[in-house]
């Protein structure tokens, strides 16, 4: 089995996060999906919690 480098051993450690105390106040802020459509920032943690991700466009 090949050994990966390094670089990924930081999926082998604990992480912590640290999430803000409050985040009523993003809950109407709206962004655009992967498909360009409006979500409401609150309603994706309606039933639990939310992650977002930015990915970078290379191009």
């Amino acid at each position: 089995m090949p050994k990966f480098p390094n670089v990924l051993g930081a999926a082998m450690k604990r992480q912590t996060t640290n999430p803000p105390e409050r985040a009523d106040e993003l809950a109407d802020f709206v962004l655009q999906d992967q498909n360009g459509e409006d979500v409401r920032l609150g309603d994706t943690w309606s039933d639990g919690p939310a992650v977002l991700v930015w990915l970078r466009h290379y191009g």
